[in-house]
């Protein structure tokens, strides 16, 4: 069996070094920008190159901290996304661009971003789509290189459930296409077949909110005997 296949290549450094990359970018921006006054706090984390090109400026979020794992410009701490230097609850929001593409460990970044996250703290995450366009574009041999595996793309159904095991609520999804023409066939996909494959799109991206809602444990009622009244016992009292 080849187990090079199952590790990842290593995310990219910037936009350009994927297919349309720019392209995607800006569409990812417009998408940020119509989201971002909803989002406010003191804390925004974005982790890796990708997050760091993407901005949330519209937001009430005072304060940006870029996280990779390698030294690089623009970047304010070393860490690993699985691993987080921070105290549990200690971040308003968390932004994972194509973050979990390119990890051995997906699910375990989430896990983590749940921790290090404050009770309704928001987590903003894009990813590549392996049943649209992103999929059949992994094999072609002009954009092999340039993409996750296949079996590193996760479907955004399965992230939205984790995402719901984990206490996130999802508030935004939305997609994109590496063309212009992908609202068109978006809507052609969602008319035609929706429970088959929710869009055609490359790229999804997610806004989600952790909730944490009190758990009042409720006490069992306990029936009330009735008093048994006799008419005698009425001419008793009198």
């Amino acid at each position: 069996m080849n187990t090079a296949s199952k590790t990842p290549p290593p995310a990219p450094d910037s936009w350009r070094a994927l297919p349309r990359g720019a392209y995607i970018a800006e569409q990812l921006q417009q998408r940020l920008d119509r989201w971002a006054p909803g989002l406010f706090g003191f804390t925004l984390l974005k982790v890796d190159a990708l997050s760091a090109a993407l901005s949330l400026e519209g937001s009430r979020l005072r304060q940006g901290v870029v996280m990779a794992r390698a030294e690089q410009e623009g970047v304010d701490l070393i860490g690993d996304a699985t691993a987080m230097p921070f105290a549990p609850g200690s971040l308003d929001a968390c932004l994972l661009a194509h973050v979990l593409d390119y990890s051995e460990h997906p699910h375990a970044i989430l896990r983590e971003t749940e921790v290090v996250l404050r009770d309704d703290g928001w987590l903003v995450l894009t990813g590549f789509n392996p049943y649209g366009s992103a999929g059949w574009a992994r094999w072609l041999p002009g954009w092999r290189r340039r993409l996750p595996g296949w079996r590193h793309m996760l479907a955004p159904a399965r992230v939205e459930d984790w995402l719901k095991l984990l206490g996130f609520e999802v508030i935004e999804r939305d997609y994109i296409g590496f063309t212009n023409i992908m609202p068109w066939l978006d809507r052609w996909q969602r008319r035609r077949c929706p429970h088959f494959c929710p869009s055609p799109a490359a790229v999804y991206i997610v806004l989600a909110r952790k909730r944490r809602f009190p758990l009042t444990p409720v006490r069992e009622r306990q029936r009330v005997a009735v008093p048994v009244t006799r008419p005698e016992m009425a001419r008793q009292r009198e």
